[in-house]
């Protein structure tokens, strides 16, 4: 996959799981354990997810708190 479309697989992934699961900490530990698995593999588009879901964007922050988001 080229990673000119990793942001458009997070947005779709933050989609359902937004959807599908009310509760946020288990929310922000999904997203921390996927953005991690996609950033070993060369993802660099993350800010183009932010604001989809707080628990997202706490979950990137998290990761790296020197980025400004």
């Amino acid at each position: 996959m080229g990673w000119a479309s990793g942001s458009d697989l997070m947005e779709s992934i933050i989609n359902v799981i937004s959807k599908e699961i009310p509760d946020k900490s288990k929310r922000y530990r999904i997203y921390r354990r996927i953005i991690i698995a996609m950033e070993r593999h060369d993802w660099d588009t993350q800010n183009e997810c932010i604001g989809i879901d707080p628990e997202f964007d706490k979950a990137l922050k998290k990761l790296h708190p020197d980025w400004e988001i």
